[in-house]
């Protein structure tokens, strides 16, 4: 499998072992990753509600980069498979925004056609074909790791153009990290109020930081109180939030327990192998204790 990669802004600069992990999974797995020169997706707030014909254009021109070399696209963020898809979608429904986009594209000599697929990780690595060859390469299985999924709010909403495959209510949660956990070894643990946002955009997009970590601080009480010992995420938004949420929540309540938090691609290329100082687990700000995890 070839398919090109969008690593986004955020992970590149703040979080590169997650990059690492990506590399050295697909590595691990067959799965050939081709670097494109992408802008910024743009995010799906911001620039969207200030001028949404531009957020429109820009996206639409990293679709152009991926369909150039007819290849599908693989991300390892929420909020630039939202982007991206969201985009696809809008395109592939609404003429005058199409021609709109088109005219922007004809002035840099390009030209949206809207043939590529838009993968985020899990999505990828959920596929039949991607999990028997994960199964065959689990080299250290997770196995007694009780995990909690937080896919974040932007992988499935909204439905239409994030989950249109899906029947199973208005918000349906996705199935995939559990698909991948569990060919991992891990035990899937169900929480109340999984589809609960982590809060993240109150601090992000208003500045309102007390009531974002009070949102956080309840959705990872529901996570305790379930007996989740890892957290598996989809989104470096939501690994902020909940990472550096609890190095916060600590602060106020020493006697608070904190939960490792993990991007998926973290956990999928620790299984196949990588050294933990190789995707770097150690610039976590909750230190994950590997052995006692599955304990």
């Amino acid at each position: 499998m070839k398919i090109s990669i969008f690593t986004g802004c955020v992970i590149p600069i703040k979080y590169p072992g997650m990059e690492v992990a990506m590399r050295y999974l697909a590595q691990k797995l067959g799965i050939e990753l081709v670097d494109v020169k992408f802008g910024c997706c743009p995010a799906p707030t911001g620039l969207k509600i200030v001028h949404f014909d531009a957020w429109l254009a820009l996206a639409a021109r990293n679709l152009c980069l991926t369909e150039e070399k007819g290849l599908d696209v693989v991300t390892l963020c929420a909020g630039c498979t939202n982007t991206l898809r969201e985009t696809n979608h809008i395109l592939a429904q609404d003429e005058k925004k199409r021609l709109f986009v088109h005219g922007m594209l004809e002035r840099l000599g390009k030209r949206y056609q809207g043939n590529m697929h838009i993968f985020h990780l899990p999505d990828l690595l959920s596929q039949e074909q991607i999990l028997d060859r994960l199964e065959r390469s689990v080299v250290r299985p997770l196995s007694g790791w009780k995990v909690g999924t937080h896919y974040g709010c932007h992988y499935y909403r909204p439905a239409g153009s994030m989950n249109h495959d899906s029947s199973n209510g208005r918000y349906p949660l996705p199935e995939t990290m559990e698909l991948i956990l569990e060919v991992l070894g891990a035990q899937i643990v169900e929480y109340n109020r999984q589809d609960m946002c982590c809060g993240a955009a109150l601090s992000i997009n208003a500045g309102r930081n007390e009531e974002s970590l009070k949102i956080a601080a309840e959705k990872l009480d529901w996570m305790n109180e379930a007996g989740v010992r890892a957290i598996s995420v989809a989104c470096p938004a939501c690994f902020t939030q909940f990472d550096t949420g609890q190095l916060l929540l600590s602060r106020k309540d020493r006697n608070r327990r904190v939960i490792p938090v993990f991007h998926i691609a973290e956990l999928v290329a620790y299984a196949l192998g990588a050294d933990p100082e190789l995707i770097n687990l150690r610039a976590h700000k909750v230190k994950p204790d590997l052995e006692l995890i599955a304990v």
